[in-house]
């Protein structure tokens, strides 16, 4: 006894009963009989003693008869129990742990070696660990944060290897050759519970492995390939099996797009794809991301740098409505689901730790933003911080924290067993007996109690969290076909918010009796009556149900086929909510389908689902894949996205028009198509599946095919008539939003003409002869009154003229000559800001480069920044005047709105395009993006304006879609009521307006230093 260290004398310790006796004797025999083969003779005379020391006998009998996986690992080496024993847990696991990092071996040993010493610490590790875990009383947590720590010990040590070997062949030069992995720009990070320090004890390893772009230690052949391939040897190391084991199963399908990325990931890359493409779930993942080997000071920088990416200072809508879908499909997957114990699966399950974890993470993403104690790592810390946070309650934190505890343990004992990556109790009750016995219960049914009582806990409180808010306030009985009942529907009515029950139950009463159109039939009646009440309890749900019900209302008496709507609305409860949030959150769309109720059976089409309303069922493979997945950068570079819009507007226009000539019916068709198209993106925008700067590029092709398909038919019709002028060329300047390609819903389009044309020839050689100006200029004015002017089917788009040559007192279309010399002598700087956005959209024969190269010319010229920062000034200054209602300051005009952030960016380009022409982006946060890169400005100063305006621009973009005006607070208490739910709406309102106070505040600063 005197031998054994302090651990085992403790009177407190107690190891479960074997619960296989005859494999106790089979495997003590063994292992005296191995132990007569050890070189060291002290092992034979432990292994002779063991029995008659009752804690070294308890010990053993308890992994003999329940665990296969560490019996063989006792087996293996006679010599690991006897260490364990006389050292202590505690001292083996951090010697090992510290002995990978030994400074003496670390670059001083082949990979074969390295893959023999990782397996060895991983034995002995994972044997100490359990029989703390098991016998010793040490916390669960302490076992997976050792487990954890051998993770990233073997992973660095692993790195360290592969990296001199890249010296030792030539390919890296490292200052310090047996230290190579700093300055190195290999970033590995540890993801889930590998990066929250919580691995248990058979799990796999998450990593995502990225290296700096301009890591200038690696001399030959690409990076991608280098990294690429260390990444891949770095899992062989890990994960191939050998005579010794494995260290760790290892998983890189977090990376950015595993589907269509190496195994490593560039730094630049990685960013450009949670900036631009990643999905709500990434953000969720990245919560508990961690460095935890390779360059860990890159790692840090790393995840600093996509910090904004995990923790948005405001509450972003498309990531809300993510949330909730999450929570739908979670609610679906529980009714499906019971509590059990034979089989019960103690992660996925209900109740289990999956559900713990969700919904610690779920808070943590909607409120860790503006409170920095919730961005931490580990489970049992977050829950209590949630607490302290006032977003769970205290008695909620302490019960989850206990059943993480329980559910974590049991878990462990049940992957002890055989080493085997699963959650699952056995599916019978002799395995779960025994399973009870090796959890050191001695009575199996007190298990079955314990584990049902803390998967209890865990489903109340889940429920609580994620139940739908409205639940209780929309449990009440609505009958509208008994006149006996229409007191109680009536109360119930107005309980739940109709400010007039009694003439909405007058209404659905008329409805429902056949007195509209929409209604007038049996079937539609019966096929009704099946969802009117879900869909008032989703009118309810609004912010204003009487205003949502009357433009309902609206709608059906605008309805001439209603049986395949209502189908689909009775088949598809999600349409009901939608329909809900369309009148009740969108005024923009409920107008449109108020004027073409189609638009809502549209929602039903199988493409309809599709991000961008150019898909087709023909497109390339890759594209339409990339499109599937909500890749839509991907899709957008493409050149034949424009010609299969194209397509399907003509399309679309024979199938209406046919070969009639009439242009009227052109127009109209073509109303139609963009109007399907925008309220397409508007529900895509509205449900949380695109932002609205994602939705600008496909509104922006939207708007060029419109102008493409009726240049041909204007084109064709005026040349009947006049002829064409020799040599004419025509070329249309896009400004504003449809030269950046930054489109809304909202947006007009800012057009310059100009035209050029052969010298010989004075006149068109038509019917009826204009000369060139007269020609170009009644050209223009007929194919901007086909734009503009209103049909049955509304204007397609407003177009405004100003930015031409003189504005408004020039002609409508101008000679290239003239463009040029104004631009170059006449214009005012405020034009020239206007052509940093300008981009030809169409253009015949050259003109197209011709009028792209002057305004590169003009853009380019050295500029005074006194007399160019005192211009922009005076124009703001201007514009605040004339534009900005200081009692409602919109979102565009207001000081440190987008307006002053896109001057900012308008100023440097101005400024420095004469020796930083890569500057000349068209919209204003691809300019900060590049500012950032040249170093025109302080670094953090550009990475805020960008944030800044994309939080402008997404939010000018749902209020454009949400509210009949772009004023903050109708269009913020709609979306955040619908979002969030009644009880919280003032809440996260307040802190949202905070948000765009900070934002405001930051433009304005940055533009008065900046703009100086």
């Amino acid at each position: 006894m005197t031998n054994l260290a302090k651990d085992w004398t403790c009177g407190t310790v107690r190891f479960p009963k074997p619960s296989d006796i005859e494999a106790v004797e089979s495997r003590w025999a063994q292992w005296q009989t191995l132990a007569l083969d050890q070189t060291d003779n002290t092992v034979a005379e432990f292994v002779d003693s063991a029995k008659q020391q009752q804690v070294v006998k308890d010990c053993l009998n308890a992994i003999f008869g329940n665990s296969p996986y560490l019996s063989q690992n006792i087996l293996a080496d006679p010599s690991l129990a006897q260490r364990i024993f006389f050292n202590g847990v505690d001292e083996v696991v951090e010697h090992s742990i510290r002995d990978l990092q030994n400074p003496r071996l670390l670059g001083h040993e082949t990979r074969t070696e390295l893959m023999v010493r990782l397996r060895t610490a991983k034995t002995t590790v994972a044997t100490a660990a359990a029989i703390a875990d098991i016998g010793l009383h040490r916390p669960v947590m302490q076992i997976t944060k050792w487990l954890s720590e051998l993770a990233a010990t073997s992973l660095q040590a692993t790195c360290n290897c592969l990296l001199r070997e890249l010296h030792d062949r030539g390919q890296a030069v490292f200052p310090e050759p047996d230290n190579p992995v700093p300055g190195s720009g290999l970033i590995v990070l540890g993801m889930g519970k590998l990066g929250a320090g919580e691995l248990n004890f058979s799990s796999d390893i998450d990593l995502i492995i990225l290296f700096a772009d301009d890591s200038a230690c690696f001399t030959a052949g690409s990076h991608q390939r280098l990294f690429s391939r260390l990444a891949r040897n770095l899992v062989g190391v890990m994960a191939r099996r050998t005579a010794e084991g494995y260290v760790f199963r290892t998983d890189l399908r977090l990376r950015p797009d595993p589907s269509t990325t190496p195994p490593a990931v560039s730094v630049r890359r990685a960013l450009r794809y949670y900036r631009t493409l990643a999905q709500t779930w990434e953000r969720a993942a990245m919560i508990k991301a961690k460095p935890v080997a390779g360059d860990l000071v890159a790692g840090s920088r790393f995840l600093e740098n996509n910090a904004g990416f995990v923790w948005r200072r405001y509450l972003d809508f498309p990531a809300m409505r993510d949330i909730q879908a999450i929570k739908r499909k979670i609610n679906l997957h529980k009714g499906s689901k019971s509590i059990v114990v034979e089989g019960q699966n103690v992660k996925l399950g209900r109740g289990g730790i999956r559900e713990i974890e969700f919904l610690t993470q779920t808070q943590q993403l909607i409120w860790g933003g503006q409170d920095t104690s919730l961005r931490g790592r580990k489970t049992i810390d977050m829950l209590n911080r949630l607490a302290n946070a006032g977003r769970i309650t205290v008695r909620a934190a302490n019960d989850l924290q206990s059943a993480y505890r329980f559910l974590r343990r049991l878990e462990h004992r049940i992957q002890m067993i055989n080493d085997q990556q699963t959650h699952s109790l056995p599916n019978d009750a002799e395995g779960v007996d025994s399973l009870a016995t090796f959890f050191k219960f001695e009575n199996p049914s007190d298990f079955r109690a314990a584990l049902i009582a803390n998967l209890r806990i865990v489903e109340v409180h889940y429920n609580s969290m994620f139940e739908d808010s409205s639940t209780e306030q929309q449990d009440t009985s609505l009958d509208f076909s008994c006149e006996k009942e229409k007191a109680k529907t009536i109360a119930a009515l107005n309980g739940l918010g109709f400010s007039d029950s009694e003439a909405v139950y007058k209404k659905v009463n008329s409805w429902l009796a056949g007195y509209i159109r929409a209604t007038h039939t049996n079937r539609a009646r019966s096929i009704f009556a099946e969802f009117a009440v879900p869909l008032i309890k989703e009118f309810a749900a609004t912010v204003d149900p009487t205003r949502t019900f009357e433009r309902f209302d609206g709608l059906l008496g605008r309805l001439s086929r209603s049986i395949n709507l209502f189908s689909a609305m009775s088949a598809e409860p999600a349409l009901l909510r939608l329909v809900a949030d369309i009148m009740g959150a969108a005024p923009r769309l409920a107008d449109w389908i108020s004027q073409q109720p189609s638009l809502l059976e549209g929602v039903l089409q199988s493409d309809f689902q599709q991000l961008d309303p150019s898909l087709g069922t023909d497109l390339e493979p890759e594209i339409a894949e990339a499109a599937r997945r909500g890749l839509v950068r991907l899709f957008y570079e493409r050149e034949f996205r424009s010609k299969q819009m194209l397509a399907d507007l003509d399309g679309q226009i024979a199938t209406e028009v046919g070969n009639s000539p009439d242009l009227q019916s052109v127009l109209d068709a073509q109303r139609r198509w963009v109007r399907n198209r925008k309220f397409q993106l508007g529900i895509h925008m509205l449900r949380g599946d695109m932002t609205p700067i994602q939705a600008s590029t496909p509104l922006t092709s939207i708007a060029e095919v419109c102008l493409a398909s009726l240049m041909t038919r204007i084109k064709r019709e005026f040349a009947e008539i006049h002829g064409s002028i020799k040599g004419g060329q025509l070329a249309i300047i896009a400004c504003g939003r449809l030269g950046s390609q930054e489109m809304t819903l909202a947006s007009d389009l800012d057009l310059i003409f100009v035209y050029n044309h052969s010298r010989g020839d004075a006149q068109s050689d038509g019917k009826k002869t204009l000369l060139p100006t007269q020609y170009y200029a009644r050209f223009c004015r007929r194919f901007l009154s086909a734009v503009t002017s209103p049909t049955a089917e509304g204007r397609l788009y407003e177009v405004d003229m100003r930015l031409r040559p003189s504005g408004k007192s020039g002609p409508i279309a101008c000679s290239i000559e003239r463009f040029e010399n104004y631009q170059e002598s006449d214009a005012w700087t405020w034009e020239h800001q206007a052509l940093t956005r300008a981009r030809v959209i169409y253009a015949e024969g050259h003109l197209g480069r011709r009028v792209q190269s002057i305004i590169r010319s003009v853009l380019t010229q050295k500029r005074s920044r006194k007399k160019l920062a005192g211009d922009i000034q005076s124009m703001r200054e201007r514009i605040k005047k004339e534009l900005e209602n200081p009692t409602r300051p919109t979102i565009k005009y207001r000081r440190g709105g987008i307006l002053d952030a896109e001057f900012i960016a308008q100023f440097l380009q101005l400024l420095h395009a004469e020796q930083h022409p890569s500057i000349l982006k068209r919209d204003a946060c691809s300019v900060f993006v590049e500012i950032e890169k040249l170093g025109l400005i302080d670094e953090r100063v550009a990475t805020e304006l960008h944030r800044d305006l994309v939080f402008w621009r997404n939010l000018q973009g749902i209020m454009m879609l949400t509210a009949d005006t772009d004023q903050i607070e109708t269009s913020v208490a709609t979306v955040l009521r619908r979002t969030f739910g009644q009880q919280d709406a003032e809440e996260v309102r307040s802190s949202f307006v905070a948000a765009m106070e900070e934002t405001s505040e930051r433009i304005a600063l940055h533009f008065d230093t900046v703009v100086s």
